[in-house]
């Protein structure tokens, strides 16, 4: 064969590739064109449709599908406000039903439109909108048409108000709880402590009520009269009436007397008077009985009065010329009231807690009395008289009789002065009054004298006797001041005046310096109207002697008498008004000495005044008054 010219036959002499014939060629062209014309007609249709679609879902812009229900409800072509009013006409029955509680004090009822039930709207109208609308335009095409045909059936749904639901839960347990009550103890008007029992409280549990109501008023088959229970849990005291039973018991036994003792002597406070101090108090569940410690301050103040005394020497008399122990000697005491207090408050504990109590003792400090008993039994046996001295004196109304020296001597009788204490005139004879003895004497009252004119008046002679028995007995003598004239019945420049006036005092003083007590014997002597004061000093001899230099004169003046006459006293009397003194400076020197030893040297100066005499020469008629004290 030969190659042929004909661009359509191949080159290659392949015997399998054979040309193509004509009518085949034309037949596929002809299929091309069909496909093509239907294709254009179907999409010519599906616009038409989509067309059609379009405009029939504008419609209902705005507006409900057709074919929404809910429950029974018909939404289609609504608009959301008649929808909206569809709605709450349909199920405005599940407002008118009632929430019945039964509880402890009876059935409550609570009307389901005071919570607000109800179809929740929003909720259902915007399902109803949403029905068959996706957002998209292509889908909502087919979807809308579909759920018109099919119908859509929105959920229904209730609500109610919760807030308020729980206000009238509230309200309720109002009614229903019961606080629990404590027990307690109080103290009666007689002060007897009364235990009050204790009662269970109960409480509405709330959250378990909420949980009974809210699936029934959830649910669209609920019936109109929904009833529950309360659920109620029972709420204990904090105190139980067993607690306050053993308070009161701890309060008994704390509230008995309280007994003090000490070296023998028994004081009591009684239990009335603890009882009356008892309070309680509760804390964690606990009643305790508490004290008012404070009220024990007066009690116990009370109490110091009667334990606190003073240090008791032992006691001496006279047996004849013995000298005997006449008491036994105590120590002093004097109670810490604040320490006291504190001891108190440690049995009033132990009986709290039901302990054994210590007995109780007033905390006091102990003061050691000058002259122990063991001091007195030691020296009584060795002791004399160490001095003497005695005065005499006129009996007359100068010194009441002779009452207001005697008097004090009598007071003073048997007083002992320990070792290094001092005798001191006024603080050992006191404030001299009538009940006693004393009256209306003489005094020199402004450099004259007084036959009547002062209380007491006169004392002075016991005063200068014991001031000179003391000096005599080698004393360490302390306070002394001599007359405003002399008196000659005194030594001179020995004498010792007292007195008192506008609470100003004159005293006579001496202090025991020697290790041995010193007993004071005070004597009432008398003989006709002549009287003495007497006093002894007994003692241990304690190897003293005393030296008393003659009295040094200086500035002597001599007095004068003058005569005076008067119509004041009876014509024929006389009297002497003033008796001269002459006067002078004196000073006496005592020298004290110890077992031949000088111990100690004074000099005592007195300083009297002048007293020119008065004698009256009466001039008076018959009724005018005879001599006599003026």
């Amino acid at each position: 064969m030969t190659a042929s010219s004909d661009p359509e036959i191949p080159a290659t002499p392949d015997p399998e590739i054979r040309a193509t014939p004509a009518p085949a060629t034309r037949g596929r062209r002809l299929a091309m064109r069909f496909a093509l014309s239907f294709l254009l007609g179907v999409a010519i249709v599906v616009g038409l449709g989509a067309g059609a679609l379009y405009a029939w879902g504008r419609q209902y812009d705005g507006r409900i599908l057709p074919g929404v229900h809910t429950g029974t409800t018909d939404l289609s072509g609504l608009t959301p406000d008649e929808a909206r009013a569809a709605i709450a006409q349909a199920y405005a029955p599940l407002a008118a039903g009632s929430i019945v509680i039964s509880g402890p004090s009876g059935d409550v009822t609570i009307p389901e439109a005071a919570i607000a039930r109800g179809p929740d709207v929003a909720a259902i109208l915007d399902a109803a909108l949403g029905a068959g609308r996706q957002g998209a335009p292509l889908a909502d095409l087919i979807d809308a048409p579909q759920a018109a045909l099919r119908g859509v059936v929105v959920p229904e749904a209730v609500t109610w108000d919760r807030a308020k639901l729980i206000a009238a839960i509230d309200s309720l347990a109002a009614t229903v709880d019961v606080p629990a009550v404590d027990a307690s103890v109080t103290v009666a008007a007689d002060g007897s402590f009364l235990p009050t029992a204790s009662r269970d409280g109960r409480h509405v549990d709330r959250a378990a009520l909420g949980a009974i109501l809210e699936p029934q008023l959830t649910s669209l088959d609920a019936p109109d009269r929904i009833t529950a229970s309360v659920p109620v849990t029972t709420v204990p005291p904090t105190v139980a009436t067993e607690v306050a039973n053993r308070a009161k018991a701890a309060a008994d036994r704390i509230a008995v007397d309280l007994v003090f003792s000490i070296a023998g002597d028994r004081w009591t406070i009684a239990g009335s008077r603890v009882r009356s101090m008892i309070g309680f108090a509760t804390s964690g569940g606990k009643i305790t009985p508490t004290v008012d410690v404070p009220a024990l301050d007066p009690l116990l103040k009370a109490l110091a009065k009667q334990v606190n005394r003073g240090a008791s020497n032992a006691a001496f008399r006279l047996s004849g010329n013995h000298v005997v122990v006449a008491a036994p000697s105590h120590e002093g005491r004097t109670m810490n009231v604040a320490a006291t207090t504190a001891a108190v408050v440690a049995v009033l504990q132990a009986r709290l807690l039901g302990a054994a109590e210590t007995p109780l003792a007033p905390v006091v400090a102990t003061t050691k009395p000058a002259i122990s008993s063991t001091l007195a039994e030691g020296t009584v046996a060795q002791m004399r008289a160490i001095s003497t001295w005695k005065t005499w004196f006129p009996i007359g109304t100068h010194n009441f009789n002779g009452a207001n020296i005697w008097v004090p001597a009598q007071l003073i009788n048997g007083y002992v002065v320990a070792p290094g204490a001092t005798f001191d005139f006024w603080k050992v004879v006191g404030i001299p009054t009538a009940a006693e003895g004393f009256g209306q004497g003489a005094a020199i009252i402004n450099g004259h004298t007084s036959r009547t004119g002062a209380w007491a008046g006169g004392i002075c002679s016991c005063s200068t006797t014991l001031f000179n028995a003391a000096l005599r007995a080698g004393m360490k003598m302390g306070a002394r001041a001599n007359h405003f004239y002399y008196i000659n019945r005194y030594p001179l420049g020995l004498d010792a005046t007292v007195w008192m006036s506008g609470g100003v005092k004159q005293t006579m003083s001496w202090t025991n310096d020697t290790p041995y007590p010193v007993l004071i014997q005070g004597l009432k002597i008398r003989q006709g109207s002549v009287g003495w004061v007497k006093f002894v000093l007994w003692s241990v001899p304690n190897g003293r002697t005393v030296k008393i230099d003659a009295p040094i004169v200086k500035s002597y003046t001599r007095a004068t008498s003058s005569t005076v006459h008067t119509n004041a006293l009876r014509a024929g009397y006389s009297f002497q008004l003033e008796w001269p003194v002459d006067g002078e400076q004196v000073s006496r020197t005592v020298s004290v000495y110890q077992d031949g030893k000088l111990l100690r040297t004074n000099t005592w100066f007195s300083n009297y005044a002048v007293l020119n005499g008065i004698l009256q020469i009466g001039t008076g008629g018959p009724t005018a008054p005879l001599p006599g004290p003026q």
